[in-house]
């Protein structure tokens, strides 16, 4: 199989711009006095609730293209003006919100992305990382679970996390759309880093509501796609992108309910690749072992490909947001952010070889393998 990275030099200075902001980030660690740093590390949380508050009255939405005093907002919303302002003030302070006169606010270039009409905005994930399902577990469960090893997800709602949402649509809904989100964090650039013109049908394996998928499409005109999720996910996907698409897309796209765990759509030939994006890290090493025994059967004789679209973490000296995604992992599943020698491991035991690692314009690395 021919390489299949692109854009070798963008991606190199992506990742040197990565390394750079990471040492931006690591100086107030070095200057600050260590009492002080422990006390605005504490201290976070109370930044954390102000933004999600905001978020979830929608005050960026009510503010728009204007500029607004607190008490029009109190009065369009119903809320007590005093507080509102303190609100907007220290939000304001964080450089969320603009304070352009005394008690009058308008968006600035961050909370724009607060708001519903921006195609870009990061609401739902917001809305979800501090919804009370993620956050009593950080608060209430996280020291029983580092005593004990079980799930903190699981301790404070009674069941595990995909379980959950299995039984509460609401959240369910939010968990997806903040999924569908996570490409305006990151852009869809890395998506452009890789040899799609190597295969003729992709598979999203979890693919929510299948906007990577059609992305991917958009770009590469010979391509199919199979968007594969749980039923209600899917259900809502066909129905969220009916009379969105144009046809040249649509007539290459295709949805595909199930349950990964007990089987994923068979390959049609050695030129499909089965996408797993931001799968694995939420899967404990016996799930993993699972799923890839259900993508080994799907593959059967043709020889197709698997690409693992997760984060490789450092066998030492982990990456600050790596070791914070690892540890959403730890709250919310069985799950983790593996090393290159975990991931070696897993592969192995799973009757999979590795074929390339591709370095991509994101945090995590494209894994692609294929059945030995």
């Amino acid at each position: 199989m021919k390489n299949l990275s692109r854009n070798k030099l963008q991606v190199w200075l992506f990742s040197k711009l990565l390394r750079f902001a990471a040492a931006l980030q690591n100086i107030p660690a070095k200057v600050t006095p260590p009492p002080f740093r422990l006390m605005q590390i504490g201290s976070l949380f109370w930044q954390s609730r102000a933004l999600y508050v905001a978020t979830k009255l929608g005050l960026a939405d009510v503010l728009g293209d204007a500029e607004k005093s607190t008490t029009d907002i109190a009065v369009a919303l119903h809320l007590h003006e005093g507080h509102l302002y303190r609100l907007m003030r220290m939000l304001g302070a964080m450089a969320i919100f603009e304070e352009t006169a005394p008690r009058t606010f308008r968006n600035s270039k961050t909370s724009a992305y607060l708001r519903e009409d921006n195609p870009k905005n990061v609401r739902a994930m917001v809305l979800m990382h501090n919804s009370p399902e993620m956050t009593n577990p950080w608060i209430d469960f996280l020291e029983e679970g580092v005593r004990d090893g079980g799930v903190p997800f699981a301790k404070a709602n009674g069941i595990d996390l995909f379980a959950y949402m299995d039984q509460n649509k609401g959240f369910d809904t939010l968990f997806s759309r903040a999924m569908d989100a996570v490409e305006n964090l990151t852009g869809d650039a890395y998506l452009k880093d890789f040899n799609w013109g190597a295969f003729d049908r992709i598979v999203d394996v979890g693919g929510s509501k299948g906007s990577k998928a059609i992305s991917i499409l958009k770009s590469n005109k010979h391509l199919r796609a199979v968007v594969f999720d749980r039923p209600q996910i899917i259900e809502t996907a066909r129905d969220y992108w009916h009379g969105r698409l144009p046809d040249s897309v649509q007539a290459r796209l295709e949805f595909s309910p199930g349950d990964m765990f007990e089987g994923v759509p068979a390959a049609e030939s050695a030129k499909d690749i089965y996408l797993c994006f931001a799968i694995f890290h939420g899967l404990s090493d016996t799930e993993s072992l699972q799923l890839l025994k259900n993508l080994k059967a799907a593959i059967g004789r043709e020889k197709a490909c698997v690409l693992i679209g997760d984060a490789v973490a450092e066998e030492t000296n982990i990456d600050s947001t790596i070791a914070s995604f690892d540890m959403q992992m730890l709250i919310g599943t069985k799950g983790r952010e593996r090393t290159a020698s975990e991931w070696r491991r897993l592969i192995d035991e799973a009757g999979f070889v590795l074929v390339e690692i591709v370095d991509v314009r994101t945090f995590a690395k494209f894994i692609v393998i294929k059945p030995v």
